[in-house]
């Protein structure tokens, strides 16, 4: 059995709810498996292996038709179960022609895939309501990384980069400076830096007008194996509560697509500017912008590391303790479930 690199028994960002329109379904590659990803009539979301059974022609090349998918090379439809439900020319259906079916639920603005084989957990699904409660104001975005999605997990726990990376977005004083507080719960990684009458950064001056000097927070929740939410928050330095209303905050769910290439879904959102399109829009530009930057920096690793595998040794620092601590926690977990699987294959 190789190693794996992905939990198989949790669920993944497959899409953004707002790509599911019409009858055209979408195709992605997902932990390494092609599927479909489609809504039916009744608004409910389906998503099957993309492979139909007869002549293995992608699904994904069909059509929605009422609660199922259609096949565009034969016309034949499957239910959000993978059950065949129509056969050109009336003809029955054998009790086992079925397409490969994954569990999926529509929460908080995302579309979610099971990969595994285990009953899917709901309860498993990260809180973020943020990106669809009607008191804050959401801006999704997507890009598709050349990278493993660890390599992004450990750029979005360790901002420290942003001085040096995101000099025109994110960049600001105390960063460097200020020691990141780390703790460690069950298999949850939280993490805040808090920095006092510092520099302001490019993106609170824009935004909220604050042009001298500020007290900024970063604060970190990561949830295994791929989610993270981060709140930064800026106030006039020497406000009396230093954590009030976040300026942003920002959910990111990093979704292999293969061991070096990643679907990274995230939304930046606020309480705040409800219905602001131009403030909508100066977030999605510099977000974009900061996410390019990165994609940049972390593709590039992918590279070295990809071209050298095998003398692969990260040094760490303080300032990577989040990170390193999130891929001790995936490893564990990656390790567990790979063990309760070869428990089980040989008890049958």
């Amino acid at each position: 059995m190789s190693t794996p690199y992905y939990l198989r028994n949790h669920w993944y960002v497959a899409a953004h709810a707002f790509e599911l329109t019409g009858t055209k379904p979408i195709a992605r590659t997902i932990c390494d498996q092609a599927v479909v990803i489609f809504r039916g009539e009744d608004g409910e979301v389906g998503i099957l292996g993309d492979r139909c059974p007869h002549r293995f022609a992608p699904l994904s090349t069909g059509e929605v038709c009422g609660n199922a998918i259609q096949c565009g090379y034969h016309g034949i439809r499957f239910d959000r179960d993978g059950q065949c439900t129509h056969i050109p020319g009336g003809l029955p259906v054998p009790h086992d022609f079925k397409a490969k079916h994954y569990p999926a639920l529509e929460r908080h603005g995302f579309i979610w895939i099971w990969m595994g084989e285990q009953a899917a957990n709901p309860a498993l699904i990260p809180d973020f309501h943020e990106n669809a409660d009607p008191g804050w104001a959401p801006v999704p975005g997507y890009l598709n990384l050349f990278c493993n999605y660890q390599l992004m997990v450990d750029n979005l726990l360790d901002l420290t980069h942003v001085v040096f990376v995101h000099k025109t977005t994110l960049a600001g004083g105390g960063v460097t400076e200020t020691p990141l507080e780390v703790k460690v719960e069950g298999d949850r990684v939280s993490a805040q830096r808090m920095m006092f009458n510092v520099d302001t950064a490019p993106i609170f001056r824009a935004a909220r007008g604050l042009a001298g000097n500020i007290d900024r927070w970063q604060i970190f929740e990561a949830t295994p194996p791929c989610y993270i939410k981060i709140t930064l928050g800026a106030r006039e330095a020497g406000a009396t509560t230093p954590l009030g209303e976040p300026v942003h905050m920002v959910l990111n769910g990093l979704t292999p697509e293969s061991a070096t290439r990643t679907h990274y879904f995230w939304s930046t959102t606020r309480p705040w500017g409800l219905g602001d399109k131009k403030i909508d829009e100066l977030y999605r530009s510099m977000i974009e912008l900061a996410f390019n930057e990165d994609k940049a920096i972390v593709e590039a690793q992918q590279r070295l590391i990809s071209a050298d595998a095998d003398n692969v040794l990260f040094v760490n620092f303080p300032f990577d303790r989040a990170g390193q601590s999130a891929r001790r926690i995936l490893k564990r977990l990656m390790s567990e479930e790979q063990a309760a699987g070869k428990k089980l294959a040989a008890a049958e």
